[in-house]
């Protein structure tokens, strides 16, 4: 995600005024994102919090308080997103009272405020949104991905973008997930083309001979991986899968009541 250069130059201007006063420094972003600089009289606890006197003092500052999800800028590597610039790396020696624990910088970001933004922008390309409760679950009308909220917001946060440039990366993100899936589909129903398989849900399916039950495989298994990795743990759970299809249906299916595959069942 690229920063966004009115985002970075309210950060470089709270980090220019922090001082070791408690006072907060507060300034809105957009609607639900808040940017905050404070001075703190003790370095933040955890990685992912900036101390609970930080957080209440803001009350008076930020609507929806108690739903919102606050984001340290400086401890990037705890957050697994290696990628990310360092805070030093763009602000420099403002930086410095922010990795010595004197003042604490953080995003504040209301989830639901971008879970909208996000599912309108996803539905405009033609997708089914479905929210949950930290994620989104998209659907192309074939396969469907879970979106994780709380990930995104963190990449927005310490990359420097906006409501709109998560919205676009989340997006990218999606639709490589979805070809990846529908590649790997096309390998698995010409491997299994005999077994009539299907997508059902986020599993491939594909009957056993000699049965009515699906035995499935959960494509969701290689989400986040690149086109590569997924690739190889496809092709080894294909191995497997393999191997389950052409067991008989009663090494499989122990106590299955002899009549299940009766025709009204089947139909159904």
């Amino acid at each position: 995600m690229h920063a966004d250069s009115r985002v970075q130059e309210i950060w470089l201007r709270l980090l220019g005024r922090a001082d070791a006063s408690q006072r907060a420094s507060v300034e809105k972003i957009e609607e639900g994102y808040f940017a905050v600089v404070r001075g703190a009289t003790e370095p933040a606890s955890s990685p992912d919090g900036c101390g609970s006197p930080d957080f209440s003092a803001l009350d008076s500052f930020i609507p929806n308080l108690a739903r919102t999800r606050a984001v340290c800028l400086n401890p990037e590597r705890a957050y697994g997103l290696a990628k990310t610039e360092s805070l030093r790396d763009w602000a420099g020696p403002l930086a410095e009272p922010v990795e010595r624990g004197v003042c604490h910088a953080f995003a504040v970001v209301d989830p639901e405020v971008l879970a909208r933004r996000v599912s309108a922008r996803l539905q405009a390309s033609g997708w089914k949104v479905e929210q949950l409760q930290h994620d989104l679950r998209v659907s192309d009308g074939r396969f469907s991905e879970n979106a994780n909220l709380l990930r995104a917001i963190v990449q927005m946060v310490l990359s420097r973008g906006n409501f709109a440039a998560a919205g676009v990366a989340l997006q990218a993100e999606l639709r490589e997930r979805f070809a990846v899936d529908a590649g790997l589909f096309m390998r698995f129903r010409e491997r299994f083309a005999r077994y009539r398989p299907a997508v059902f849900d986020h599993y491939f399916t594909a009957y056993p001979e000699c049965s009515c039950m699906a035995a499935g495989w959960d494509y969701w298994e290689v989400s986040g991986c690149d086109a590569h990795q997924a690739t190889a743990i496809f092709e080894r759970a294909m191995e497997e899968f393999e191997s389950l299809l052409g067991m008989p249906s009663e090494d499989w299916l122990p106590t299955l009541a002899a009549d299940c595959c009766s025709p009204s069942i089947t139909e159904n």
